[in-house]
């Protein structure tokens, strides 16, 4: 069962860049942990798609890294939080009382661990402000969630080891139609117009007393996009279930290997056990994430090459950094 949801800087890979139509790019807003520092706000990512933005996490200062990195507050639509720690949450209500000072009339999906809509109806009362744009809240079970359809994205959720209900989430593209042969279309005598459109959309179609059928001019279908978002939790089997076969797996990574005791004391993971998480999901790119204020810049450089000696394709997120997610070939 699925649940469909109605929708109204720096990068890296460059070369894979995607067509305007294409669009999936990973956008981090704040990257550290618990307390922010000058060089990590305190976390959340922005997914960009074509038609407009999902968030996850929504900390304390992240509507000013919005307008700082200029990302228009208007074309987010669904906001995931993890779990209701504040540094994963402190920052929605600012940013929903802007939204209603800003004259918003587009709506906002919030979703996450049960006690969401009694947050957001606490600081309501005790602040006293009104939302009178469309602001709807589905708080997730914690057995048998159906998976969500938000814009071009099924979205499933699983909870993580942390000290609290803390969910991790799996944003999965459907896969995209084959790419088609102009060339051979126009010597079958097919040029542009609707029966090239009646073979995108899998029908035959029939020229001079001929029938074309789809796969003589499509190629295979090309494999949707997977992007795991795991923060907040200890190594875990549902981690590994989230980010099975991810083109980009978003992994807490909050201390070094020399502090492992304590990342598992606290519910934590280091970037070693990030590293080894990606490798066993047979993820394709690894980016360290929810980076501690004890770290310092020796030190996320020397978790990131530990992190390479198991798993090369790691990359350290920063914030205001944009990674956009390549489609692979069949």
């Amino acid at each position: 069962m699925v649940l469909k949801i109605d929708l109204a800087a720096k990068r890296i890979n460059d070369n894979a860049a995607q067509s305007m139509n294409d669009t999936l790019e990973i956008q981090f807003l704040g990257t550290g942990a618990a307390v922010p520092s000058a060089r990590r706000g305190l976390p959340s990512i922005a997914i960009h798609h074509d038609g407009g933005t999902i968030l996850c996490d929504m900390g304390e200062g992240t509507q000013m890294t919005l307008a700082r990195v200029g990302l228009s507050p208007s074309k987010i639509h669904t906001i995931f939080l993890s779990h209701l720690h504040g540094d994963h949450l402190f920052g929605l209500p600012g940013f929903l009382t802007s939204q209603q000072m800003m004259d918003r009339s587009n709506p906002i999906t919030i979703i996450g661990p049960k006690g969401i809509q009694e947050y957001f109806n606490c600081v309501s009362k005790i602040s006293g402000f009104e939302i009178t744009y469309p602001l709807s809240f589905i708080e997730l079970q914690q057995e048998n969630q159906p998976a969500l359809k938000v814009g071009p994205l099924t979205v499933s959720a699983l909870p993580l080891e942390h000290r609290t209900l803390c969910y991790g989430y799996r944003f999965e593209e459907a896969p995209k139609p084959g790419r088609f042969d102009a060339k051979k279309a126009e010597q079958l005598g097919i040029g542009p117009g609707p029966m090239r459109a009646e073979l995108q959309q899998g029908n035959p179609v029939t020229v001079n007393g001929t029938t074309i059928h789809p796969d003589e001019l499509m190629g295979p279908a090309r494999p949707g996009r997977i992007i795991a978002y795991c923060t907040d939790t200890r190594p875990c089997s549902n981690t590994t279930i989230l980010a099975e076969n991810s083109d980009v797996l978003i992994h807490d990574s909050t201390f070094s290997s020399e502090l492992t005791e304590r990342a598992h004391k606290t519910f934590h993971s280091t970037s070693v056990q990030a590293a080894e998480i990606a490798r066993e999901a047979n993820a394709k790119s690894l980016f360290l994430w929810h980076l501690s204020i004890r770290n310092s810049v020796e030190t996320e450089e020397m978790m990131l090459e530990e992190a390479k000696q198991i798993f090369p394709n790691t990359f350290l997120s920063q914030d205001s950094l944009i990674h956009t997610v390549p489609r692979s070939e069949p």
